[in-house]
């Protein structure tokens, strides 16, 4: 996520979200056409097989072919009925035929079992596992002109992914990466793309409708659904767009979108205006908001506060952070160049110790995205 500052009298931010998220601040006329003077760089599906279908269509041929034997031979027995002998020997001819026709009905329906079997199989088969692509075990982040890095939390090392996203817009908001190592990212136009991070120039536009239910820029994170169930959810934490982010009573709000339709749903009000989310594969969410900054642990179903712990640190102008083996990594600007940003490990599970492990990035992170198929632990 990042503020966009204006010229004296205006400020704006904008939000990015993410399994990582960040914020940025910038100043220009676009930005502040967008009204975003905040945090701007915080920042699928189940296949339905076929065959099921094919089923249904052979299922229904069978019967076809059946029901209309059966009439066949009904109206062959009515003539029959009335008429002489030489009618009977038709009869006869006709039943044969019947005969026949309905062992060959019988084979289509052999064959039609035969294929409900495989139906099921590949049914079974198919069902939605939710499995790890390539390259899903690092963090993403995105700069504040549409460049994705990687971001090794095991050396502190950046790799750059792509100098440019190549999608319609170049001023994002915010960003989260899922499980099939596809970034969500969320532009000052409200709208989002999708990039593949293993193959970074193919932006594609998922049908995102922008702004539903006044979710207009937001922090985002993919979140599993459980212990036990790897398939998830992208998570949205909303911004006003007014002023820098903030928290008072019931300011903002917690919501889900569904990752095949992008369908966004409100779970309930949170006390913060503008932050970013990221998720961890054990099903646990996590915010990163707050003056001065904390770390928010919600439960996804409500949006009821687990737990809070108040960091020593600020959210900066541009701010993103992920989950990574049972600690956090925060991005904010850095202390000496507010141009690029820093890093911060937060050592969540052991010693609660905030350490900077990168003083200067190679870019101003605005969002930061991390699949829920990193590690929960070291």
């Amino acid at each position: 996520m990042r503020l966009h500052w204006l010229p004296k009298t205006c400020v704006f931010l904008s939000l990015s979200a993410l399994p990582l998220a960040a914020c940025g601040d910038d100043v220009s006329e676009a930005d502040s056409s967008s009204g975003d003077s905040g945090t701007a760089e915080d920042d699928s599906s189940s296949s339905e097989d076929a065959d099921g279908s094919d089923e249904i269509g052979e299922t229904a041929d069978t019967t076809t072919t059946t029901t209309a034997d059966e009439t066949a031979d009904g109206e062959s027995d009515s003539t029959d009925a009335g008429t002489a002998e030489d009618e009977s020997a038709e009869t006869e001819s006709s039943d044969t035929a019947d005969t026949d026709t309905e062992s060959d009905s019988g084979s289509g329906s052999e064959s039609d079992t035969d294929t409900d079997s495989d139906t099921d199989s590949d049914t079974t088969g198919d069902m939605e596992i939710c499995d790890c692509a390539e390259n899903t075990d690092l963090i993403y982040v995105l700069s504040d002109d549409a460049e994705l890095w990687s971001f090794n939390p095991l050396d502190s090392q950046f790799e750059q992914i792509t100098e440019d996203l190549g999608c319609p817009q170049s001023s994002t908001f915010s960003m989260s990466v899922d499980r099939n190592g596809i970034a969500h990212v969320m532009f000052f136009n409200n709208d989002i793309y999708t990039v593949d991070v293993n193959n970074p120039n193919t932006c594609a536009d998922p049908g995102y409708v922008p702004s539903q239910l006044d979710f207009d820029k937001f922090g985002m994170g993919f979140v599993s659904n459980s212990q036990f169930d790897p398939c998830e959810k992208l998570y949205a934490h909303s911004w006003s767009g007014q002023g820098g982010f903030s928290e008072a009573n019931d300011a903002g709000r917690l919501g889900k979108l569904d990752p095949e339709t992008l369908t966004m749903e409100e779970i309930g009000y949170i006390d913060y205006d503008g932050g970013e989310l990221t998720g961890t594969g054990d099903g646990r969410l996590f915010a990163f908001a707050g003056s001065p900054a904390k770390l928010v642990e919600y439960d996804k179903s409500d949006a009821s506060v687990i737990d809070t712990e108040t960091l020593d640190m600020d959210l900066t102008n541009a701010f993103a952070f992920g989950f990574y083996g049972g600690d956090f990594y925060m991005f904010t600007e850095s202390d000496n160049n507010s141009s690029v940003s820093k890093v911060t490990h937060y050592d969540y599970n052991d010693t609660k110790d905030l350490t900077v492990v990168v003083e200067q990035a190679p870019i101003r992170i605005v969002g930061a995205g991390v699949s829920t198929c990193v590690p929960v632990a070291q």
